[in-house]
């Protein structure tokens, strides 16, 4: 069947899987539908699954939110790899290059499963690959579907026909889980509000074993690594709850897994004695003198229409003449108002331009925060944030990376605005990588001096480790944990916790009846024994942070001396 009333995407369909193959971090993948709600402006979404034996892999993956959902225009979209309406320069949007969806959910399964609800339509598409691989087809044919609110009528969109629509939903029945009417449209129920989207990917892929990759059944609580890369990774790197809870530097989304809330994280709030460091570099230029080129082409194409709209109005003005036919007057004003209007939007873009060129010779600043992970020492390193989203996780800089004790257990944090640095499409790297490595570099340099600060060394570092229940001689081991261990690195670290209503995070102060406690899931802010922020009202209490700084080497004239001679060496 040739299908040519369907939609199709301007994309071969082996770019399908290409394109899947960017996440090489599983997980990676499972965060970038994540992404999308919250750029919607969700405040919930719920990542489960399914059992459905039928389908390969024996489960069905769901990505439920409540964010501003799609209309059908804004789900037709989807399919046009590399459009983002997200995309600028200074926006605090994840998404950026409009592929994330595809990708990610491409890397989980084999097919994919839209519902979006928005204002008084709802809209589904559907992108399978085993329905083109069984039919063998090389275009990527999309079903999109779309109806009333409540009458579930379809709408009818430019030349959609009813045998169009006939055809997608026939299809749609045949390759989807879903294969009666009444179980497509309960999947439009399963989004409560009047909007929100599920994303549903199934036909997972499987190890080489044919178990799924991901392993949705040894916790019914997480999702985990069938088969995690090593056995000493990291929590995050085998727990997609624990990875979930570290995903934003600032979580303001109700994250769940199998319906579990997760309990999200600050890392800056989970640390001992942090510190704070202001850095500033004229080094990174390579994303800001993009922005500008782009500024200075945009403001370029402006002007250039501006010149022809006022040209095409002079043109204009001198056929009327003194002429006072009404018609004739009316289009001349017509023309110099849309003239005039695109000489405003040239001047804006030029301003715009001028500033982004000015700015290229401001440094860039960025602040460092480092802390001593007193739950794990063994997981140490930088976490590298971009626009608050996780890009790197356990990055060794400085002394980290020779092994030993110095700066053990110490743990950064960094979020890098799109100015100065750009994450790849898959958001796991660098789009530069010289620059990121001179940003590691830095880091580097500044934890040494937070390791001095701190005053681990003095105190010695086997006993300043051994106060806070390290005894056992294998450093690798985990803390004791008896009940004096457990309150002294209870007492050092506030407990922080996120209100479920108004999402604000609340410092508790410290009471031993709070070790190792499990607190409620829909925690909120009447709950606080803090007197002046337990109501959603309450302004957000800021951790107190105090400020280091970099102690920049001061060399001796006779070091001076000696570093001049042995570049002249060098040089002769």
């Amino acid at each position: 069947m040739a299908y040519t009333t369907l939609s199709r995407a301007q994309l071969s369909f082996d770019y399908l899987h290409t394109n899947s193959t960017t996440h090489e971090f599983l997980f990676g993948a499972l965060a970038e539908l994540i992404d999308n709600a919250r750029d919607a402006n969700a405040t919930k979404i719920n990542v489960y699954s399914v059992a459905e034996n039928s389908l390969r892999g024996g489960y069905v993956m769901c990505f439920l939110d409540d964010g501003e959902g799609m209309d059908p225009s804004e789900t037709a979209d989807i399919v046009t790899f590399g459009k983002s309406l997200k995309k600028s320069a200074d926006t605090q949007h994840i998404g950026m290059y409009g592929n994330g969806l595809k990708s990610g959910s491409m890397r989980i399964g084999n097919d994919l499963m839209v519902f979006t609800k928005k204002g008084l339509t709802m809209s589904c598409l559907f992108l399978s690959r085993t329905f083109h691989e069984e039919e063998g087809i090389d275009e990527v044919i999309v079903p999109l579907p779309s109806f009333e609110v409540g009458t579930r009528t379809p709408l009818s969109q430019g030349s959609r026909s009813e045998e169009k629509h006939e055809v997608e939903m026939s299809l749609i029945y045949r390759y989807s889980p879903f294969k009666t009417e009444e179980d497509f449209f309960a999947q439009f129920e399963r989004i409560e509000g009047e909007s929100g989207t599920l994303v549903v990917v199934y036909n997972l892929k499987l190890l080489d074993s044919g178990e799924p990759e991901l392993d949705v059944d040894s916790d019914p609580t997480d999702i985990v690594l069938a088969n995690p890369e090593t056995e000493e990774d990291s929590d995050e790197g085998k727990s997609f709850r624990a990875y979930a809870a570290i995903l934003y530097m600032d979580p303001r989304m109700r994250i769940y897994i199998n319906g579990k809330k997760v309990r999200t994280k600050r890392l800056a709030s989970c640390l001992y004695k942090p510190k704070s460091y202001k850095y500033s570099s004229s080094r990174f230029k390579t994303r800001s003198e993009n922005v500008a080129r782009a500024a200075v082409e945009s403001a370029k194409s402006a002007d250039h229409k501006a010149r022809e709209a006022e040209s095409k109005a002079k043109n204009l003005e001198k056929k009327v003449g003194s002429s006072v036919a009404r018609d004739a007057r009316a289009e001349l004003r017509k023309a110099q108002t849309y003239a005039a209007e695109c000489r405003r939007e040239a001047q804006i873009k030029k301003q715009l331009a001028d500033r982004k060129n000015k700015a290229l010779k401001d440094p860039k600043s960025l602040n460092f925060i480092f802390g001593v992970h007193l739950e794990n020492r063994n997981q140490d390193g930088i976490f590298v944030y971009n626009c608050s989203r996780l890009i790197k996780m356990y990055e060794k800089v400085g002394p980290q990376m020779e092994g030993g004790v110095s700066c053990s257990g110490v743990i950064g944090v960094v979020d890098i605005p799109y100015l100065i640095l750009e994450p790849t499409h898959n958001k796991q790297d660098f789009a530069d990588a010289k620059e990121y490595r001179y940003l590691l570099r830095a880091m580097g340099e500044h934890m040494t001096q937070y390791w001095k600060d701190v005053g681990i060394v003095q105190q010695g570092v086997t006993k300043f480790w051994e106060n806070f229940g390290y005894i056992s001689s294998n450093w690798k081991d985990p803390p004791a944990d008896e009940g004096k261990y457990l309150r002294k690195r209870a007492m050092q670290i506030n407990k922080t916790l996120q209100c479920d209503m108004c999402l604000k995070w609340r410092i508790l102060p410290f009471s031993s009846a709070d070790i190792g406690k499990e607190f409620v899931e829909n925690w909120v802010c009447s709950m606080n024994p803090d007197q002046q922020h337990n109501k959603c009202s309450a302004i957000e209490a800021k951790q107190n942070i105090p400020e280091g700084r970099l102690q920049k080497e001061q060399k001796s004239n006779e070091q001076k001396k000696k570093d001049l001679e042995e570049v002249t060496m060098l040089i002769t």
